[in-house]
């Protein structure tokens, strides 16, 4: 199971299957679907070394959240060894009439909280809610996916997109809905363009399943979803389920993200077979930014409300001795300041890296007097949109801070 974005889309009782593929003042007919209309032959076959590049690749662009990169190796461990089959697909592959969704996991990544001790006493009785979900969006709108879009680029998100695609028999498409891992549903690309993330579904692990067709405010579904997360400690969610038409508009998703997560990690390999700095390297390959380095000094972390709130202080090493790195996150990493003053903000990219491993460290598995870097991103240009600073900015998340690119800020 899948501890992720901590993101989602709506609820109430199902509507059609149309809405969900126009923009969300327009509606207009189309004709169900009962049978998936991608081959399965269709896509480029991931194998086990592109699939271990992704995960790697993912540590770096999930921002500390997303799932931790060890249960992601496992579960596509597992899926190989039961011979399940990887592939992919760009945008551009679909036709105009493939629909696809996406399928995550929401929930809170805080640890040992009184909820999750009283949830522990419960038997469960799904083993992957996010598939359960997916299948059951699949069985109200009486139609068959035809690929799944990835739902945010972290390692445990990313895998559980795969791994549903893979179960499935149906390709993942090179392309998420956000480019990194992010808190909210409201931090979701297909909201952003417009278009309405309803009809959604959702299952968990006790049996609950949950329909949802129409929002009053698109806003209300992080709400919902994020309460039914909070009483079931997870929830799959499956929502976005539109046309290949819609899917390959720009700016619906962010494409190319998957390989961008292989390139990043092909990246860390292979600096690493090479003997030279693989973080280096990997902030080459996602043209970032060197940040920091250093070691993790003292930490605070707090279950708010269903997310991961805290925030971590490295003191530096090497070329910034006597300097300090302070860190704030809600799930993932928000806000970062050197000295006191502010480097980097979301919607860019601000991630912690182990220096003797080489993986991104996901929040708040860092301990203390290890040795890390700090990189940073820039994020999809659909974030710095008006649109998109709307739901993806610092002051959305409370800050007194107004958003800057990175590369502005550090005067590159």
């Amino acid at each position: 199971m899948i501890i992720r974005r901590q993101f989602i889309a709506g609820l109430a009782v199902a509507t059609g299957t149309l809405a969900a593929c126009q923009p969300s003042s327009t509606a207009q007919s189309s004709e169900k679907k009962t049978s998936r209309t991608t081959s399965r032959s269709a896509g480029t076959r991931l194998t086990q070394e592109m699939l271990e590049d992704a995960l790697t690749g993912s540590s770096y662009l999930g921002c500390g959240g997303g799932g931790g990169l060890q249960e992601a190796r496992d579960l596509i461990a597992g899926d190989l060894a039961s011979g399940h089959i990887f592939k992919s697909i760009t945008v551009d592959e679909l036709s105009d009439t493939d629909r696809v969704a996406c399928p995550y996991g929401l929930g809170s990544i805080a640890p040992g909280t009184e909820m999750s001790k009283t949830l522990d006493a419960l038997d469960d009785r799904i083993d992957e809610p996010v598939q359960a979900a997916f299948e059951l969006l699949e069985r109200h709108l009486e139609t068959k996916f035809s690929g799944v879009i990835l739902g945010e680029i972290g390692p445990l998100s990313l895998a559980e997109g795969l791994s549903i695609a893979a179960r499935l028999g149906v390709p993942a498409l090179d392309a998420d809905t956000v480019g990194r891992a992010t808190p909210e549903i409201n931090q979701h690309s297909v909201r952003v363009a417009g278009y309405p993330l309803t009809p959604a579904a959702g299952a968990t692990q006790f049996g609950d399943e949950v329909i949802v067709g129409k929002l009053g405010q698109p806003s209300r579904g992080e709400d919902i979803f994020r309460a039914l997360s909070v009483a079931s400690g997870i929830i799959g969610v499956v929502d976005a389920p539109i046309t290949g038409d819609i899917a390959k508009r720009k700016g619906t998703l962010v494409t190319g993200s998957l390989t961008l997560a292989m390139d990043i990690g092909r990246a860390v390999r292979e600096a690493k077979a090479a003997g030279i700095d693989p973080i280096e390297a990997a902030r080459v390959a996602g043209d970032g930014y060197k940040l920091f380095e250093g070691r993790v000094g003292r930490s605070n972390w707090a279950d708010g409300d269903g997310f991961l709130e805290g925030d971590v202080i490295v003191a530096g090493t090497g070329p910034y001795a006597g300097q300090s790195l302070h860190l704030d996150y809600k799930n993932e990493h928000l806000v970062a300041k050197r000295n006191g003053k502010t480097i980097a903000t979301c919607p860019d990219l601000i991630t912690m890296i182990d220096k003797a491993t080489a993986d991104g460290i996901n929040n708040p598995d860092f301990i203390e007097g290890q040795e890390v870097a700090i990189l940073g991103f820039r994020c999809d240009p659909l974030w710095r949109t008006e649109a998109g600073l709307e739901v993806f900015s610092p002051s959305y998340f409370g800050y007194d801070e107004d958003y800057v690119p990175i590369e502005t800020r550090l005067g590159i």
